[in-house]
C-alpha cells in the first residue's frame, strides 16, 4: 500500500513535470512567435524608413514631401473607408437590412452608442482620448505635434459606435483626429522637424476629409483655412497630393455620392433672395455656435458619467421621439429634401398625420433645424465622439427649404427649392466654422452643384460676415479664445504677440531719480545718461512718476533754479502703468489707447 502511494505520488510528480514542461515550451513558442512578428514589423518599418530617407537624400525637398504625402493620404484614406464601413455595418445591424425600418426603441440607441463609446475609452483603451478639432488646433498652436499612436484607430472605433447607433453628429472630427495622428506619427518615424510635422499633420487631415466626403478640393481648402492659415503656398502641393490620394482610395474602395442635386443653374433675379438666405444662415450659425457651446459647457460641470447619461439620455431620447430626423447624421433627410419628397421627412413622427399640409411640414422642418444643434451638443456632452459638419449641413438644408418654400407660398417668386437647400448647407457651414471657402467647395463637390458656384459664394460670404459680427470666433476656436489658450494663426500679429512675454521686452538702461532730488541733481543725471526718459522712484522703491528731457529743457539753462526746484514739483504720472504679468496683446491695446511711446512696467 505504501508502495502504491509512493508510486502514485511519483507518477503525479511525473505528470506535473510533463505538464510544466509543456507549458514552458508553449510559452517559449508564443514568445518566439511574438518576437518573430515584432521582428518582422521592425524589419518592414526599417525598410520603409530607409527608402524614405533615400528619397530625402537623393531628391529635392518638394519631391520628398510629395512621397510622404502620398503615404499619408493612402493611410488616411484607408482609415476613412474603415470608418464608413464600420458605421454602415452597425446601421445594417440596427435596421435589419431595411433602411426605412423604424421602431420606437430607436430613441434609446444613441444613448447606448455613447455609453459603448465611453466604455471603450475607459475600460478597453484605458488611455486619455481627446475629441474634437479644437484640441487639435490648440496642439498645433502650442507646437505639440506628437499625437499618440493609438489615436490612429481609437477615434474610428469610438465614433463608429457613437454615429452608428444614431448619435446626432457626423464623422468629420474623428477622421480629422485620425488623419492628424497618422500624419504626426509618420513625421515622428521619419524624425521630421517642426515645419514638416505641421505639414504632414495637415496632409493627414486633408486626406481623411477628402476620403470621408469624396471631395479632394474641399479637403485641401479645409486644411488650409482651419489648420495652416498663413502658411506659404509651397505647402499646397503636398496637401493636394495627400487629399487626392485619400479621395482616390475612398472612391475605389467605398464610393458613394452623398447627395444628388438636380439643378439648371441660377438666375440673376434670384440673387436678392440668396442674399437674404445668407443673412439667415449667418444668424442660424450664430445660434448653433452659442447653443452647442453652452450645452457642452453645462455637461462639463458633471464629473460622474451617470448624471451625463441621465440628463443627456432624457434630452436626446425625447427630441428623437418627437423629431426622428435627429437620429444619426441627417443625410437621409437631406436626400429626401433634394428629391422633393418633403412630407417624408416627418415620417415616423407623431406629427406625420398632419403633414399632408405643406405648412405643417415647414413648421416641422423649422423645429428640426433649431433642435439639431441641441441634439448634437447633447451627444457630444454625454461623451460621444463626432463632428459638427453633419449637424450644420442638415440645419442649413432645412433652412434653405423653409426659406425657398416660404417665398414660393407667399407668391413673391417661384424659387428652385433644391438650389436653396444646397446653398443653405454651405451658408451655415461657412458661418459656423468661419471657413467660407470650405463651405463653397464642399457643397459643390458632394452635390455636383457646380452650376451654383456664384450663389454659393454669395451666401457663404454673407453668412460669414453676419456670423462674424456676432461671433468673431468659430466653433473650433471660441472656447480656446475664452480660456486664453490660443490666438488663431490667421491673425499672425496676435499670434506673434502670444508667443512673446513682457519681461523679455523690458528696457532697463534708465537712470532713476528721487522725488526730493533737486533740479541740479537731475541736470547732472541727464549729463551722464543717453536716455531722455527718467523714472522717479521713492524710498520704498515704488514708481512715483516720470520725467522726460523735453519737460526740463527750459529749466536746464536757468542755474538760479537748480536748488529751488525739486523733481517732485515737475514730475507727472504716466498715462498708464503696465503690470509685469500682463499679456502682450493686452499691452498693445494699452499702447493703442494711450498713444504712448514708452510706458513703465511695475510688479504689483
Amino acid at each position: 500500500m505504501c508502495d502504491l502511494k509512493q508510486k502514485s505520488q511519483y507518477l503525479f510528480g511525473v505528470d506535473s513535470y510533463i505538464c510544466g514542461t509543456f507549458a514552458i515550451n508553449r510559452h517559449s513558442q508564443l514568445t518566439m512567435n511574438n518576437e518573430a512578428k515584432s521582428g518582422f514589423l521592425r524589419l518592414v518599418k526599417a525598410f520603409w524608413k530607409r527608402k524614405i530617407h533615400w528619397v530625402a537624400s537623393h531628391t529635392s525637398e518638394r519631391n520628398y514631401q510629395i512621397v510622404v504625402a502620398i503615404m499619408i493620404g493612402l493611410v488616411s484614406g484607408l482609415a476613412a473607408v474603415v470608418l464608413k464601413y464600420a458605421v454602415a455595418v452597425v446601421r445594417d445591424w440596427i435596421y435589419g437590412g431595411d433602411p426605412t425600418h423604424w421602431s420606437v426603441w430607436f430613441v434609446f440607441l444613441p444613448v447606448l452608442g455613447v455609453l459603448l463609446c465611453v466604455g471603450y475609452v475607459r475600460y478597453v483603451l484605458r488611455k486619455p482620448l481627446e475629441f474634437g478639432a479644437s484640441v487639435l488646433i490648440r496642439d498645433i498652436a502650442q507646437r505639440k505635434f506628437n499625437l499618440p499612436r493609438y489615436e490612429t484607430y481609437a477615434h474610428i472605433i469610438s465614433s463608429s459606435l457613437t454615429v452608428g447607433f444614431g448619435g446626432s453628429v457626423g464623422l468629420e472630427a474623428p477622421i480629422m483626429r485620425t488623419g492628424a495622428a497618422i500624419g504626426t506619427n509618420v513625421a515622428s518615424a521619419l524624425h521630421a522637424g517642426r515645419r514638416r510635422k505641421t505639414l504632414f499633420l495637415a496632409c493627414g487631415v486633408a486626406g481623411g476629409m477628402a476620403a470621408i466626403f469624396n471631395s479632394p478640393v474641399a479637403g485641401v481648402i479645409f486644411a488650409f483655412e482651419v489648420f495652416l492659415t498663413g502658411t506659404a503656398l509651397s505647402s499646397f502641393i503636398p496637401l493636394l497630393i495627400a487629399s487626392a490620394t485619400g479621395a482616390v482610395v475612398a472612391r475605389v474602395l467605398y464610393y458613394e455620392q452623398l447627395f444628388y442635386l438636380p439643378t439648371t443653374g441660377w438666375e440673376a433675379g434670384t440673387l436678392p433672395y440668396y442674399i437674404l438666405l445668407g443673412i439667415a444662415c449667418g444668424l442660424l450659425s450664430t445660434f448653433m455656435l452659442r447653443t452647442i457651446t453652452a450645452i457642452r459647457t453645462y455637461f462639463r460641470k458633471y464629473d460622474l458619467q451617470r448624471y451625463k447619461t441621465l440628463i443627456g439620455g432624457l434630452t436626446l431620447g425625447g427630441l428623437i421621439f418627437l423629431f426622428p430626423p435627429l437620429f444619426g447624421e441627417g443625410y437621409d433627410t437631406i436626400n429626401l429634401l433634394l428629391k422633393g419628397d418633403y412630407q417624408a421627412i416627418a415620417s415616423h413622427s407623431i406629427f406625420y398625420e398632419w403633414c399632408s399640409d405643406i405648412r405643417v411640414v415647414l413648421l416641422f422642418a423649422m423645429a428640426v433645424l433649431f433642435t439639431k444643434s441641441v441634439a448634437a451638443a447633447t451627444t457630444l456632452g454625454m461623451g460621444g465622439n463626432g463632428g459638427s459638419f453633419a449637424p450644420s449641413m442638415l440645419s442649413g438644408a432645412l433652412l434653405g427649404f423653409v426659406f425657398a418654400m416660404g417665398i414660393n407660398l407667399l407668391g413673391f417668386e417661384q424659387l428652385h427649392v433644391e438650389d436653396f437647400i444646397a446653398v443653405g448647407m454651405g451658408g451655415v457651414l461657412s458661418g459656423l466654422l468661419k471657413a467660407p471657402l470650405t463651405g463653397i467647395f464642399l457643397i459643390a463637390e458632394i452635390t455636383g452643384g457646380y452650376l451654383l458656384f456664384v450663389p454659393l459664394m454669395l451666401v457663404s460670404a454673407v453668412s460669414y460676415f453676419v456670423s462674424f459680427y456676432f461671433e468673431p470666433h468659430s466653433l473650433y476656436t471660441r472656447r480656446l479664445y475664452r480660456q486664453g489658450i490660443w490666438i488663431p494663426s490667421h491673425e499672425k500679429d496676435r499670434q506673434v504677440l502670444k508667443n512673446m512675454h513682457l519681461r523679455q521686452m523690458l528696457e532697463t538702461n534708465f537712470s532713476v531719480v528721487h522725488p526730493d532730488d533737486s533740479l541740479k541733481t537731475l541736470v547732472n543725471t541727464i549729463a551722464h545718461c543717453r536716455r531722455n526718459l527718467f523714472p522717479v522712484i521713492d524710498d520704498e522703491g515704488r514708481l512715483a512718476g516720470i520725467l522726460t528731457l523735453d519737460d526740463v529743457r527750459d529749466l536746464i539753462f536757468k542755474p538760479e533754479l537748480y536748488d529751488e526746484v525739486l523733481v517732485k514739483e515737475i514730475m507727472y504720472q504716466p498715462p498708464a502703468k503696465l503690470n509685469i504679468s500682463e499679456s502682450m496683446d493686452q499691452v498693445m491695446e494699452i499702447f493703442e489707447q494711450t498713444h504712448a511711446w514708452n510706458l513703465p512696467v511695475v510688479d504689483e
